[in-house]
């Protein structure tokens, strides 16, 4: 379904709308819990998950399990490298209110078909990788985006402790807003927020920034307009796509190994 901030709605239609919602940006995309906004070449995905909205951690076929090779003692799998159309059809196969995929975490691009993730992934209650890079690379600048299914929060990632003891779900590490990872040159960007939009305490809404060319404040910026009260970098530059129920709106020929997928309430 395609609208547009102007459209008519009936009765039945329910469309989450942020109570901040920043001058340039268009309504894109809704369903239910879940919105994708537009300004020029920028994105923003506005994710409820107290409405019942889901963000998914997915990634390719774990072609090498890595047994306890990775950085915390865990493992450092390979995991397959597809692209993001191929990603998009797994996802929507199953789960039909699949609503945006986008790239997730920085990953080695040294090897294909498979690849081995640069930070720790947690998906449903199973860490299935520490990742390669520990505390030799941004030792003090790592944060962790921690997912359960009514509630998210972004936390200092204070290595294999961190990691282990978290009692979320699902969590995914990247890195603060202002690391040095080209940070003045306008790139890909990939960056998530975290949201308290009734001021409980409680961070219920995921944001997710996807653009062709940023800079990593205006990034952060972008996500601090629509409310953001915490905010993580993942990866991006080559690897940052976006595909929104079937239709592609920022393309890269690059495969990636893991993704966000964005579903919708039921």
């Amino acid at each position: 379904m395609y609208l547009c901030s102007k459209s008519i709605l009936s009765a039945s239609e329910k469309i989450y709308t942020p109570s901040v919602v920043p001058p340039g940006f268009d309504l894109v995309k809704t369903s239910k819990g879940v919105t994708l906004y537009q300004k020029n070449t920028e994105y923003v995905q506005v994710v409820d998950l107290s409405q019942g909205a889901s963000v998914k951690l997915l990634n390719g076929d774990i072609t090498d399990a890595g047994n306890n090779q990775g950085a915390y003692g865990g493992d450092d799998p390979q995991m397959r490298r597809q692209t993001l159309n191929q990603a998009w059809l797994n996802l929507y196969s199953s789960n039909p209110n699949a609503f945006c995929i986008t790239n997730g975490q920085f990953f080695s691009t040294n090897s294909q078909p498979a690849t081995n993730l640069a930070f720790p992934v947690k998906v449903n209650g199973k860490v299935i990788s520490d990742g390669y890079a520990g505390e030799s690379e941004y030792p003090t600048e790592k944060l962790m985006l921690e997912i359960n299914s009514d509630r998210a929060d972004i936390t200092p990632f204070n290595g294999k402790i961190s990691l282990y003891s978290s009692s979320a779900p699902n969590l995914i590490v990247g890195l603060k807003e202002n690391a040095d990872k080209f940070m003045y040159k306008e790139l890909g960007r990939t960056f998530v927020g975290v949201k308290d939009s009734d001021s409980n305490g409680t961070y219920e809404t995921i944001l997710i920034f996807n653009s062709t060319a940023a800079t990593q404040a205006h990034a952060t910026e972008t996500l601090r307009s629509f409310g953001a009260d915490k905010v993580i970098m993942l990866d991006g530059g080559g690897s940052t796509q976006l595909i929104c129920q079937g239709e592609s709106y920022i393309t890269s020929t690059r495969t990636i190994p893991q993704m966000l997928g964005v579903v919708s309430a039921p």
